[in-house]
């Protein structure tokens, strides 16, 4: 088999694998827990609210746990995809909040040492003229 047939048959395999649905019921698992749905915090401006609630099973979320999902970054799981919603929708704009006192307390100190930087050159002139 030539390196090329390899690095193809390989490529293909791990595609197969990509594409194979993890669930409890491509695994004939009995599933008590059933669907659930995970409400994350945003981690972005751009996050919307499909970005951070989904719909899960067992198998789903520890995919998503093992492919780096923190335990902190969940909000909730929740039996109903509206409550999932609602509380992501309270995180985005609590998220917004956030991001809004963090550029408004950036901009006070962007005066503040614009204030400082003006006095110093201030206090510059009057020493070079008591001079």
């Amino acid at each position: 088999m030539k390196l090329n047939q390899l690095r193809q048959l390989i490529k293909e395999e791990l595609e197969a694998i990509q594409e194979k649905e993890f669930s409890t019921k491509s695994y004939e698992i009995d599933d008590e827990v059933g669907k659930f749905f995970v409400a994350t915090k945003p981690k972005s401006k751009k996050a919307t609210i499909d970005d951070i609630v989904f719909e899960s099973d067992v198998f789903h979320f520890a995919n998503q746990v093992k492919g780096g999902l923190a335990f902190d970054d969940v909000i909730g799981i929740y039996e109903q995809k509206s409550d999932a919603r609602r509380k992501g929708t309270e995180s985005l704009k609590e998220y917004d909040m956030q991001l809004k006192e963090m550029e408004d307390a950036m901009n006070e100190f962007r005066e503040a040492k614009k204030g400082i930087d003006d006095k110093k050159k201030v206090a510059r002139e009057k020493i070079k003229n008591l001079q």
